[in-house]
């Protein structure tokens, strides 16, 4: 199982540079991968980094780590902006993006508030459609489709990214069966469980029955099923959770650093001090 960073860019880390440092730092201390949220607001007078321009210094700085917006509301995004951004920051960092998308939510105004479509059924539509487009220009193909959300009559986008496709994690909230089916198809699944907040490990129950369904939906044994939790939260009574949910079929777990509950300066002592084993 690998074991990667997933940080809210606000706050002091709305500052790119600190998020590359940062970077730099996970790099050298072992960990496999850093995450960035995707998000246009947060609470009223927090800072807020675009993910996109970040990971692109984050990608001029590493050579190993695997990077990614974890998870973007292709809902809120021109999807044919979002192929060239991504392609370009695949050749960017040597073929180690990740593409995680997702629905999103309106929980800080972020799609109502720009008059953006906020029912979850036309963000939905809006996803498929966009990930469908995305997929195909990513492709090197020409691209002529007439859906609900988006018209499209494109030649074909070059340079392509350097994988073939870039791995594609959907976020789905567990036990949903919609979002679920979308990520089967895909490369890799990033279910959210409830819980409470900081987020506490899943148990193996919740990690095997999310492998299980993907599995009898028609997803490939080879998908990655990425998890994520507080651990520097839990007592160390509670870390031994890393085993179990690998053993539960985990292929990624991520560290969750929102915006609450731990200093900028605990951050980089956790991140420096390494994956825990």
């Amino acid at each position: 199982m690998r074991k990667g960073l997933f940080l809210a860019p606000f706050g002091e880390f709305a500052d790119p540079r600190r998020v590359s440092q940062l970077a730099v730092s996970a790099e050298r201390a072992g960990w496999d991968g850093l995450f960035l949220w995707d998000h246009i607001l947060a609470d009223p007078g927090t800072p807020v980094a675009d993910p996109w321009v970040t990971l692109a210094g984050v990608a001029a700085v590493t050579e190993r780590l695997r990077i990614g917006a974890m998870v973007t509301p292709v809902a809120r995004r021109r999807p044919w902006v979002l192929a060239r951004q991504t392609a370009t920051l695949d050749r960017l960092s040597g073929g180690r993006l990740v593409f995680g998308v997702g629905l999103g939510d309106d929980g800080w105004r972020e799609f109502s508030a720009f008059a953006d479509p906020d029912s979850p059924a036309r963000r939905a539509a809006a996803l498929d459609e966009g990930l469908a487009i995305i997929r195909s220009l990513w492709a090197g193909s020409p691209v002529d489709s007439s859906g609900a959300v988006h018209r499209v009559n494109s030649p074909a986008f070059l340079p392509r990214p350097l994988q073939d496709p870039i791995p594609t994690w959907a976020a789905c909230r567990w036990p949903h069966r919609r979002p679920l089916r979308r990520a089967a198809a895909l490369e890799g699944c990033f279910p959210i469980f409830g819980g409470g907040w900081p987020p506490p490990p899943p148990s193996p129950d919740q990690v095997s029955a999310v492998r299980s369904a993907l599995l009898d939906m028609g997803g490939s044994q080879e998908a990655d099923l990425v998890v994520t939790h507080a651990n520097w939260a839990q007592p160390p009574s509670a870390r031994s959770a890393l085993a179990r949910i690998e053993a539960a079929g985990a292929t990624w777990w991520l560290e969750w650093f929102g915006p609450e509950g731990i200093s900028p300066s605990s951050i980089e002592q956790v991140v420096g001090a390494g994956p825990p084993s």
